[in-house]
């Protein structure tokens, strides 16, 4: 794998037109015979890299973004955790700066994290401009690379446009303050964008960490199958079509298990393989449509896949890759009743290679109970081991301890060619390889089968979910579908990996007038001062809003026409 490109440009190039929270890019040049002039590929390279790097030289030092811990400032981690710790999945238990509002759903424009994400994507898209506006395309890799960036700055607006209710918006680089848009308008620009970017990437991918236009088709089903939300009214068939273009590439769904059973190893089933720390080699990277890079030598940073290790686990679980764990996140009992009756959840003793068979369900990566070597003591000149235990209960809202709820075991920088995870090598002891599947083709099969329901197939659905998705993770299938089914299918399939929040929202189970009649009630619901624990949201949490400081600089923001920012 090759180590990504550091690149300077004139700070006057990329003045953002937002606040000082943005830093400029330009420092000095890599070395005394670097120049600032413009360097195509390396350029190119960090357009992809703002997926998964926070600056500009390893995990911290010299960040992208002032005014914001380096560590919590990743496109990923930032994006992960504004639309997973508000849902049903789980629950954050460190009390990091503005997480705590972002668990209870009481955030603002000052929030930390809601500032840090909004400039983060500004600033990516503003990287993305400054390439395709200096960008030679006279031959095919210029023409390749400057779709491909295209790709990129809207997968940025994606996230934009599904996380924020207005937006600033401006494809050109320049230096006057971007317009303010309404979501119909950023809706419109997008489906136009991938419609154009499904014909001018190449129609496979031309190294594994780029993308081809399914990706595109798999991007522009996302944006239909939320269009009602986006805009008020549904797109379901053009969801459903262009999930089926997205399913025509040479991608294909993970299905085969490492056993190393009859050698006195463990088993990784299919699903497992899609997370661990081998997983540009060992078949997942045929399913993931886009693969963010992470390496343990050439890719550090702590919002990336180590992220996804540390925060799930404590010091005395399986061996996961990592020598570090954080013990900061676990499972809701909302999301754990996904797999099984919590009346009989108690009674389950298991760790996360036993929990799939146990659950009868391979996406099952959950940790009850874990027996570990406390210490190793010599009698008589014989080692003596003495064993601890690790149990995790299953308690309801406000519990604050790791082990309030079960473990979240999905990442792990584990290889599937080990015998065992203790004896699992990674290129460095601490920061994982495992590559982040931040696009995959289960989400194709989603998709079209929502897409069918929604339209009054449910057959169809039902089809697409028991022999695609579910047969995959050897679940039994299930005897019928409906919107609670799916919604709920959308969690065991794509749990942990970002998204939950933008599927509550589709099926009316996250805030406004429909989910209060409901009364969902998981933690970020939780409301201390009611009896029955239940807490009201207003519909203005289905999105964020814009930071203050921003709607201060920018006198665009004024202009905005029918939007709220709060």
């Amino acid at each position: 794998m090759n180590k990504f490109f550091k690149y300077f440009v004139s700070a006057t190039v990329l003045m953002l037109g937002f606040t000082s929270c943005v830093q400029d890019l330009n420092t000095e040049p890599i070395d005394e015979n670097s120049t600032t002039t413009f360097n195509q590929n390396a350029v190119f390279s960090k357009c992809y890299a703002t997926l998964a790097l926070t600056g500009q030289q390893g995990p911290d030092g010299d960040c992208d973004i002032d005014d914001l811990d380096e560590g919590t400032s990743s496109f990923y981690r930032m994006m992960w955790e504004l639309n997973e710790f508000p849902t049903d999945e789980g629950w954050w238990i460190w009390n990091d700066v503005g997480l705590a509002d972002i668990r209870v759903m009481n955030w603002n424009g000052d929030n930390a994290l809601v500032k840090g994400l909004y400039y983060r994507f500004n600033i990516d898209i503003k990287l993305c401009n400054h390439f395709l506006a200096n960008a030679d395309t006279s031959t095919d890799e210029g023409v390749a690379q400057a779709a491909e960036v295209r790709f990129i700055r809207a997968l940025n607006y994606w996230y934009i446009l599904d996380m924020f209710k207005v937006a600033p918006f401006s494809i050109v680089e320049s230096t006057d303050y971007p317009e303010f848009v309404t979501r119909a308008k950023l809706y419109e620009w997008l489906v136009g964008e991938l419609q154009e970017l499904t014909e001018l990437l190449p129609e496979q991918r031309l190294s594994l960490y780029r993308v081809d236009r399914h990706a595109a088709w798999l991007l522009l089903a996302r944006t239909y199958l939320n269009a009602q939300v986006y805009t008020g009214t549904a797109a379901w068939k053009e969801a459903y079509d262009a999930a089926d273009a997205a399913l025509a590439g040479n991608y294909q769904l993970l299905t085969t298990p490492s056993d190393h059973t009859a050698e006195g190893g463990y088993k990784y089933t299919a699903y497992q393989k899609l997370f661990m720390g081998d997983n540009h080699a060992n078949g997942a990277q045929d399913e993931a449509l886009l693969l963010v890079y992470q390496d343990g030598v050439y890719c550090q940073c702590w919002g990336g896949s180590r992220f996804l290790l540390n925060t799930f686990r404590d010091a005395n679980m399986v061996p996961s890759g990592s020598a570090d764990s954080w013990s900061c996140f676990r499972s809701s009992p909302e999301f754990v009743s996904k797999f099984v009756n919590l009346d009989a959840a108690s009674a389950i003793k298991a760790h996360e290679y036993e929990m799939p068979d146990a659950l009868g369900d391979d996406r099952a990566i959950l940790c009850s109970y874990n027996k570990y070597v406390a210490s190793i003591d010599t009698v008589d000149g014989e080692e003596v081991i003495k064993y601890g235990e690790n149990t995790w209960n299953l308690n309801g809202a406000k519990a604050a301890s790791f082990k309030d709820c079960w473990a979240v075991l999905k990442f792990t920088g584990v290889k599937s060619t080990a015998l065992t995870p203790a004896t699992s090598v990674g290129s460095d002891p601490s920061w994982p390889d495992t590559d982040i599947p931040l696009m995959r083709l289960a989400e194709a099969y989603m998709i079209k089968a929502e897409a069918a329901l929604r339209q009054g197939n449910s057959g169809e659905a039902l089809d697409i979910v028991n022999n695609k998705i579910r047969a995959r993770a050897n679940a039994a299938p299930l005897p019928s579908i409906n919107e609670a089914t799916m919604c709920d299918e959308w969690s065991r399939e794509f749990f942990c990996e970002g998204r939950r929040r933008s599927d509550l929202i589709r099926f009316n189970r996250f805030a406004g007038p429909q989910a209060d009649a409901n009364s969902y009630n998981w933690e970020g619901r939780y409301n201390q001062t009611s009896a029955a624990g239940y807490k009201s949201c207003d519909e203005k949490w289905n999105w964020y809003p814009i930071p203050n400081d921003d709607k201060a600089s920018n006198p665009n923001y004024a202009l905005i026409d029918g939007g709220d920012g709060y």
